[in-house]
């Protein structure tokens, strides 16, 4: 004689002379057994329970939807519903021997099939026999068919006319990722559900109560970070904290969970950020080793910032009714004391860098030249800050974010000098240092040195040179509008198709560069793309690039043509400015600093093009 006590994750078998104790995973002691335990899917609860009140069940059902969302737990509650013996409205009752037995699996009336290693037409086949046959104990016979888009086509083939008219005694319940997959004809034939990613605050709310049932001490940051990571699957959720409570003995901690995960404590994300709005460089370095010297990697570290900067941002934009909520407490400061616009530009700036990251030979130090330019971006801002703007503390000493377990502890990097705040629409007109040394976009930052001084910036003579470098970029792209020749414009977008094979089979890289172009200008001289992403933009202007592009153009329209690239938000602002100027008369020669406005526009490898007119 042998009965089965389940407690938590534990199911104590007791048998006669002795006591067995096996483990059970989480996910499975905590799967819902009736509809109201249900975890976010609310329209399937309640289609379902209103077909089970009025017994308009169908004959075939198709649940869509990511993993660990309920689409098999909801498959077997149904089939406890349609058999259960002593049903609680349209829920089952999981006592009578039907629901118990369904519950255990050992039912032969309830059988769960693999589509991934059934998926042959000698399967289906064997299916559509046993179909035929009453149940042995139940009202119903109940298929579910999980990952059924991995059938054959022929086993859909063979599938079609039993899922049409199966025989009343029998339920299919289909199951799938993949919907995209799956014959129309197949949907045709069922009820579709398309089961939804649960929101954080219900996972989170789920894992408070397994925590609770286990007698685990928790953080709700870690709780969180678990939800976030488990990408609204509970059963990932669920797994995640079965595996931190095993790491930290049964305390679900912030540093714990971010270990277990792989990713970084919000809290260390956070105080990052602050460091940079307030310029501590050498406190931003150190906190980007300790996570380096974990083994951290430059892309995890990048995307584990973005998700920080939007949170930040959406607190900004509810303070002060977020700062009451228990999970925004820790950004309440440091959102109220960054403002919005810098917030976002510095998810723009992470969001090109993340996106451009394994195009890279070196991931840290294209991220630390990014943090750099987000630090000096802030310089501005605080400088521009109303009064009664809070300010972030600085610490005492830098105090570098809590190792991971077998990290290593470094010497603060040395300070950094942070540049002059840009002003809007400033360009850069010194000597370029590096072949790609751009502009920057108006309202953007400098990318050359800034004075010692930050008051600089404001004087009378810095605006009055800001103004003739404006007049003199202004002056460029007027003599590309002038020399405009739209049959070259025509020439070029009709033969443009030829020249990316050319490229591509040239040099693959540019032509992926090359995509992001679009052709906004031609002369009988050059051709004109503007990019979006300063990236794109060097990088298709690079000499090796470049020269790949140039040749399959001469070989293409049988005439040489030089390529220039400019930013789009350049192009808008200075098309528009330079289009207003057409009929005005600026200055009567062109000054010999005219060739600074070349770099600024299209780059540093073309000064030895523009020089010599």
């Amino acid at each position: 004689m042998a009965f089965v006590r389940r407690m938590g994750g534990v199911v104590l078998c007791y048998e006669e002379g002795g006591c067995a104790v096996s483990y059970q995973a989480l996910y499975r002691a905590w799967r819902p057994q009736t509809f109201a335990d249900l975890v976010g899917q609310p329209h399937v609860k309640q289609t379902l329970t209103n077909a089970l009140a009025h017994g308009r069940v169908a004959h075939a059902y198709l649940f869509c939807g990511p993993r660990g969302t309920g689409k098999t737990s909801t498959a077997k509650i149904l089939a406890k519903a349609v058999n259960c013996l002593q049903p609680q409205g349209v829920e089952p009752c999981n006592a009578c021997r039907a629901c118990e037995s369904i519950t255990a699996g050992t039912n032969v009336d309830v059988e769960e099939i693999d589509a991934a290693s059934n998926r042959g037409v000698d399967e289906i086949r064997q299916l559509r026999e046993k179909v035929q046959y009453a149940p042995a104990s139940l009202k119903r016979k109940v298929y579910i068919v999980d990952e059924v888009h991995m059938l054959t086509p022929e086993a859909f083939n063979a599938l079609l006319k039993t899922l049409e008219e199966p025989p009343h005694h029998t339920l299919f319940v289909l199951a799938t990722t993949e919907p995209h997959r799956i014959p129309a004809t197949i949907v045709s034939r069922c009820q579709r559900f398309d089961f939804r990613r649960i929101p954080e605050a219900l996972i989170v709310e789920r894992l408070r109560a397994v925590c609770a049932d286990n007698g685990w001490a928790y953080e709700d940051e870690a709780l969180f970070k678990l939800a976030e990571a488990a990408d609204g699957g509970l059963r990932d959720a669920l797994g995640l904290l079965e595996q931190t409570a095993a790491y930290s003995q049964g305390r679900i901690g912030a540093q714990e969970a971010a270990h277990v995960v792989g990713g970084l404590q919000a809290s260390d994300v956070v105080a990052l950020v602050a460091a940079l709005y307030r310029g501590d460089l050498p406190g931003a370095l150190v906190r980007l080793t300790e996570w380096y010297m974990a083994g951290r990697d430059a892309g995890r570290i990048v995307q584990e910032m973005l998700a920080v900067l939007r949170d930040l941002a959406v607190v900004r934009l509810r303070l002060p009714e977020a700062a009451q909520e228990p999970r925004w407490q820790a950004y309440a400061e440091v959102a109220a004391a960054c403002p919005l616009e810098w917030l976002l530009a510095a998810i723009d700036k992470l969001g090109d860098v993340y996106t451009h990251l394994r195009f890279v030979d070196q991931p840290r130090l294209v991220l630390e030249t990014a943090l750099f330019g987000i630090a000096r971006l802030a310089r501005g801002q605080r400088a521009a800050a109303p009064p009664d703007t809070p300010a972030l503390a600085a610490p005492a000493q830098v105090a570098p974010a809590p190792p991971q377990p077998g990290a290593v502890q470094t010497e603060p990097a040395p300070a950094q000098v942070a540049p002059a705040p840009p002003q809007p629409g400033a360009v850069q007109t010194g000597p370029a240092p590096a072949e790609h040394v751009q502009a920057p976009q108006s309202g953007s930052e400098q990318t050359g040195p800034a004075p010692a001084d930050p008051a600089r910036a404001h004087r009378p003579a810095a605006a009055g040179k800001t103004a003739s470098r404006t007049q003199r970029k202004l002056e460029v792209l007027r003599d590309l509008v002038q020399r405009a020749d739209e049959a070259t414009l025509a020439a070029v977008r009709a033969a443009w198709p030829e020249v990316m094979q050319r490229v591509k089979a040239e040099r693959i890289q540019t032509h992926a560069w090359l995509i992001g172009g679009e052709m906004v200008l031609a002369t009988p001289e050059e051709v004109v793309l503007s990019f979006a992403s300063r990236i794109h933009r060097d990088a298709v202007m690079k000499p090796e690039s470049r020269a790949v592009v140039e040749a399959a153009l001469a070989a293409v329209l049988g005439r040489p043509l030089r390529l220039l690239a400019i930013l789009q938000a350049d192009w808008e602002q200075l098309s528009r400015q330079a289009s207003a100027a057409l009929g005005d008369e600026l200055a009567a020669s062109r000054e010999p600093n005219l060739v600074d406005a070349v770099v600024a526009l299209f780059g540093a490898d073309l000064v030895e093009v523009e020089d010599g007119e």
